[in-house]
């Protein structure tokens, strides 16, 4: 499209480490669709991280941002730029074919005010700073508090000096309480084809979090009858709130709120997400 060789820059890291379809024995174009179909249902969050958008005032940077669901909300918000890292160049793709779409992202895209590039959210590097940066469901899919505590270290060196960081996963009330046999999630009807996803899950309680094994197997009939069969496989990690905020500690970022839902209820056992609110210190030297 219009403006590619703009935002063809890398983050730094090696590509494909937080890349959460790469190694799958799977078409990862065909898991990108999925992944979009499922998550562009989610609407719950648009508003907080609008918001969130218009109190920054700056430049966005998303973090492990997928297919760019959150970038409308951003440029509604009134983000000046957003720059989109992600581990999967097939996401990516939908990404730029998400811009294409939308006349406001699009416009926003050929002025130079969105940017995508393949990284890794833990040791993605940027030339500019930035006034806000999202880890939205990212540290799911890294590996425990030593991967979780570098994501958090990365992203407070692409802040201004100031800038606010939100770190936001499933809180204690979305978690799964046991294991999971192999059972059928959802049947849809899609563009002419009968879709059915199956998963299944094994849970690990560890001192820093809950670890889940979580594998699924996607059906695909089309029209014709053909039938396309998807499996994949994800080691997740949701760390607890008291992880988190003890990474936050070791990271040198301050805590300023901590909620359990995205209408910014207070953090319980009973809620649905974790959010944490973090600030570099506006003392802190950085370049702008």
């Amino acid at each position: 499209m219009a403006g590619a060789a703009r935002s063809g820059w890398r983050a730094a890291g090696a590509p494909g480490l937080s890349d959460i379809l790469g190694g799958q024995p799977s078409d990862e174009a065909a898991l990108a669709e999925l992944y979009d179909l499922e998550h562009d249902e989610i609407t719950d969050d648009l508003a907080f991280y609008r918001e969130l958008a218009r109190r920054a005032r700056r430049a966005i940077i998303d973090l492990g941002c997928g297919s760019g669901r959150l970038f409308p909300a951003l440029l509604a918000g009134g983000a000046r730029k957003i720059v989109g890292i992600d581990g999967s160049p097939a996401l990516l793709e939908r990404a730029r074919a998400r811009i294409e779409r939308d006349d406001r992202l699009h416009q926003a895209y050929d002025e130079g005010r969105i940017e995508l590039a393949v990284g890794d959210v833990r040791t993605a590097r940027h030339p500019h700073r930035f006034g806000l940066a999202i880890l939205a469901g990212v540290l799911a899919h890294l590996d425990g508090p030593e991967e979780g505590l570098r994501a958090l270290i990365a992203a407070r060196q692409l802040l201004k000096p100031g800038g606010m960081l939100v770190a936001d996963t499933l809180g204690p009330g979305a978690l799964p309480r046991h294991d999971l046999p192999l059972s059928v999630d959802w049947e849809r009807q899609v563009d002419g084809r009968h879709i059915v996803r199956r998963s299944q899950l094994t849970r690990t309680e560890a001192p820093e979090g809950l670890r889940v094994e979580y594998h699924t197997l996607t059906d695909i009939a089309e029209a014709d009858g053909t039938i396309a069969r998807l499996p994949a496989g994800f080691r997740l990690w949701y760390p607890s709130a008291a992880a988190l905020i003890g990474m936050a500690n070791e990271a040198t970022l301050e805590v300023e709120e901590v909620y359990g839902s995205h209408d910014l209820d207070p953090l319980d056992d009973g809620s649905e997400r974790c959010i944490v609110v973090l600030r570099r210190a506006a003392s802190e030297p950085g370049r702008e």
